[in-house]
């Protein structure tokens, strides 16, 4: 038995409980309502009764009573005795029991009083009463009677119930919801063709019920996923071909890489070899050029005449200019190829040596430079200074003409990003030109205004982009100019 029962499902189990409760409720209803109509029922045959006496025996009994004969008194109250549910009758005249049937009760009891007339030469006395008392107990026993026999009557048909909506649930439903949950479980990407069949009896194609939309529904989802596993394992081929191609590429890549690798070595090999020809061969042309111009105006000075002193000048300055752009290309040239050791630079004070520097080769006055404290900067030590030379000594050189040069270096935070500045109040230069300043051998001023050769910005750019930051230029004609750079993005 407890095996037969453990096949049916809990959810079984809970319907079988819901309905028991919902039947026992109705049944309790139901129950009471019929025990109600029940004693309406018997209320009103009682109230008959009482009104048939009223009607059938009032008369007899009054003329028994008047004519005072016994005999013919007692017999009329042992008929209503007889009567269903009378308990006692008795006949009363002035508070004197004058006759009676049954035996009295106190309880549980239904009374009704009735006056005994009589009619004497045209005038109607009353001569006494009846009272007639109704015992309810056979009432309320029926009553019990019928509710203790619906009651298990309708717990009888309740179990019944039951029990086969029970059996029902699990012949329609729980077997077929293990079964779905059973393949559901064993589905697979191999056995995604299979198909779920349930036992169940065949039935019209178009009366479906729900069974039918969730094997429906199964097959449209093992549909859906065998496709998905398709373009999966398509789309997984295409990844491994890809990934072969990129690692093909990679390959080329790298190939590729070293080659030019290579290349650039050798280019660099070429540009060392191109260096160390421009530092000796062309500057030993260039020193005789020089010395022999020098020559000649300190030994034949005296022979040439002031035509002849110009041009050994203007030689001479051609030599030395010669000599400056080599020095500055050639520095150009190492800024692009020196290695990089990125450190916490002490920018404010790196800056103050620099300026040392100027005041001490150059002659630089003291008053116009105003650096800001704690500037700290994070590059190459040796490459920042090249920037910071090369800044100010442009900042002087563009503000010496101007009565009260200022020169400024510090720096502000812009997008989270800390921006170092060069600020002058020198000559400054017309904005439209301002694409010129970075390029090599660019200028924006004549060699007879402001002495150079152009490569110093070029110079500054070059460092500053290998850190990884920018630099920018912002002027006006007569108001100075303000350089930005930034040393990482």
């Amino acid at each position: 038995m407890r095996k037969w029962l453990a096949k049916f499902s809990p959810l079984g189990w809970r319907l079988v409980a819901a309905t028991v409760a919902f039947s026992t409720v109705v049944a309790l209803l139901a129950t009471g309502f019929q025990l109600y109509l029940d004693y309406r029922r018997d209320m009103g045959e009682i109230e008959s009764t009482l009104d048939q006496v009223g009607q059938s025996y009032l008369p007899t009994i009054g003329n028994a009573l008047w004519a005072t004969n016994h005999k013919e008194l007692q017999l009329a109250l042992d008929g209503l005795a007889r009567l269903p549910d009378v308990r006692h009758v008795a006949v009363v005249e002035h508070n004197k029991i004058w006759a009676e049937a049954g035996r009295p009760k106190s309880e549980n009891i239904r009374l009704r009083d009735y006056p005994l007339t009589h009619v004497h030469r045209g005038e109607t006395m009353t001569i006494g009463s009846l009272k007639v008392v109704m015992d309810m107990d056979g009432v309320y026993q029926r009553l019990l009677n019928k509710f203790w026999v619906i009651l298990i009557t309708n717990g009888v048909k309740t179990f019944l119930v039951a029990g086969f909506m029970l059996w029902l649930f699990h012949w329609l439903v729980t077997r077929h919801l293990q079964r779905i949950a059973e393949f559901a479980s064993c589905l697979n990407p191999g056995n995604l063709h299979e198909r779920l069949t349930l036992d169940r009896s065949a039935h019209a194609q178009n009366k479906l019920d729900e069974f039918d939309l969730v094997l429906d529904g199964i097959s449209r989802m093992q549909f859906n996923l065998a496709t998905a596993v398709q373009t999966l394992e398509q789309d997984i081929v295409k990844l491994e071909q890809a990934e072969t191609e990129i690692q093909q590429l990679n390959n080329a890549l790298e190939q590729r890489v070293a080659d030019r690798t290579a290349q650039l070595e050798a280019v660099n090999q070429e540009l060392e070899a191109f260096s160390y020809s421009v530092s000796h061969d062309l500057r030993t042309p260039l020193r005789s050029i020089d010395g022999f111009s020098q020559a000649l105006v300190e030994d034949y000075g005296e022979r040439l005449d002031e035509v002849g002193h110009d041009y050994l000048k203007r030689v001479r300055h051609a030599a030395q200019r010669m000599g400056l752009l080599i020095d500055d290309l050639l520095r150009l040239a190492r800024v692009t190829r020196a290695d990089m050791k990125q450190v916490h630079v002490d920018l404010s004070a790196m800056t103050q040596e620099v300026i040392a520097d100027l005041h001490k080769h150059k002659g630089y006055s003291e008053a116009p430079f105003r650096v800001q404290a704690s500037l700290v900067a994070y590059g190459d030590p040796a490459l920042l200074r090249i920037v910071m030379t090369n800044l100010l000594d442009n900042a002087w050189k563009y503000s010496s003409k101007i009565a009260q040069p200022q020169i400024e270096v510090g720096s502000v935070v812009q997008d989270g990003c800390t921006v170092y500045f060069v600020r002058d109040n020198g000559a400054g230069f017309d904005m439209a030109y301002v694409g010129k300043l970075f390029g090599a051998f660019q200028r924006l001023h004549r060699e007879e205004e402001f002495p150079g050769t152009g490569v110093g910005l070029a110079t500054v750019k070059r460092i500053v982009h290998r850190h990884g930051g920018e630099i920018w230029a912002e002027g006006q004609p007569g108001a100075g100019a303000l350089f930005s750079f930034t040393l990482s993005h």
